[in-house]
């Protein structure tokens, strides 16, 4: 596995074909309306009435809003629900929105700022350039006229003056790499629940009735033609098993393959998948169900080994293709049987959607603060005499 050996997956045509089902993954690219992405991008009361429907009121005292249970990553970035990598604090919604929504409001606000002042800082830095080279004429005159032990004095005052009042230049800010500058919280042992909810958290719970109305999911899936069964094992889609994701950026969901089939689709902020095909599971490192889940890996940080589409050519530049290579390095250091597989990448911006099935491994990662849904359904009995062996 390198940075070239990339598999390009197949894009939605006109249908979501039958033999997709338990083959291959399948991007479907905006299929949910920009109305709705709006309202849960940029209304963040609409989002905390919605999470408060997935409440189950436990925990809430009478007169306050509900607590939601939230998982908080043992090690801050990687999100499994299993008491080894992750423990439960409890959120109300507003507090959940304010991390997730306003926060990355906030940021954009702050970018839109920046990209008005960093010119006006360069201009400034140019003049600024300017009147040090005429104070330096201004000098080599005055050395030219004044004895030479006071022209030693007024270069080192002036050289002073000079270096005191010399503004850090923009293109001496790091590039860093967008998903591994998230990566930086505090790792502190202190188990406060005022620490734990400043830490990354996820929060997984059943989708909201307002929001399934509002996609019309059962006429979503029906536009896409997901495969028709009439056996019992069939149980798709089922509304009690669709869950929303709400998770701040760098939050990742580690290497795991689910027992069924399942599209996953983007609301608010980006997402980074990893896939690999239930044929490299020899290379993947699979947990043996007891120091871990058996449907799940322990590799690590695959998301932090490709470039990112949305990068400007300018961020790509050989400092960052270093970093990449130095976490697929890593990665392949650790885990040296990973170099005989072959990854899919796959990026979803608000309104993708990423069809996956049974048994195909895919690690998640968060790119931004994000929201989104999975809609899982059964194999159905064909299907079932002739699973992969690793789920076997």
């Amino acid at each position: 596995m390198n940075l070239s050996q990339v598999q390009g997956l197949p894009q939605e045509e006109t249908a979501f074909p039958r033999r997709f089902r338990n083959k291959n993954p399948l991007i479907l690219r905006q299929i949910v309306s920009p109305s709705v992405l709006e309202q849960w991008s940029s209304h963040p009361e609409h989002v905390s009435q919605a999470l408060n429907q997935t409440a189950s009121g436990a925990g809430a005292r009478e007169g306050e809003e509900p607590l939601l249970p939230v998982m908080v990553a043992e090690d801050t970035k990687n999100f499994m629900d299993n008491p080894q990598f992750t423990k439960k604090i409890d959120m109300t919604a507003r507090e959940i929105v304010a991390r997730v929504l306003l926060q990355k409001q906030r940021r954009e606000q702050e970018e839109a700022v920046m990209e008005v002042l960093v010119p006006q800082l360069e201009v400034l830095q140019e003049e600024q350039h300017q009147a040090q080279d005429d104070l330096m004429v201004a000098e080599e005159v005055a050395v030219s006229i004044i004895s030479s032990a006071s022209s030693s004095q007024l270069s080192l005052v002036s050289a002073a003056t000079i270096t005191s009042t010399t503004t850090p230049t923009a293109t001496e800010v790091p590039n860093i790499c967008p998903l591994c500058e998230n990566q930086d919280i505090d790792n502190s042992n202190i188990d406060t629940h005022t620490t734990l909810q400043n830490r990354r958290f996820y929060y997984r719970g059943m989708v909201p009735t307002t929001l399934y109305d509002s996609l019309n999911i059962p006429a979503l899936l029906t536009s896409l033609s997901l495969p028709q069964t009439t056996t019992s094992f069939a149980n798709a889609p089922n509304k009690d098993l669709m869950r929303i994701w709400v998770s701040l950026a760098g939050a990742t969901t580690p290497l795991h393959y689910d027992r069924c089939h399942g599209i996953l689709i983007q609301l608010v902020g980006r997402k980074r998948f990893v896939v690999f095909s239930h044929e490299d599971t020899h290379g993947l490192y699979s947990y043996d169900g007891i120091s871990g889940p058996g449907h799940a890996s322990k590799v690590r940080g695959l998301g932090h080994c490709f470039p990112l589409p949305s990068l400007s050519a300018e961020s790509k530049d050989k400092e960052y293709q270093d970093h990449l290579e130095e976490n697929m390095a890593e990665v392949q250091r650790r885990w040296p049987k990973i170099r005989n597989t072959t990854p899919w990448i796959v990026d979803l911006e608000p309104g993708d959607a990423l069809y996956t099935p049974p048994g195909f491994w895919h690690e998640v990662t968060s790119v931004d603060h994000s929201i989104s849904i999975t809609v899982p359904w059964d194999m159905d009995a064909d299907e079932l005499q002739s699973v992969p062996r690793h789920m076997i």
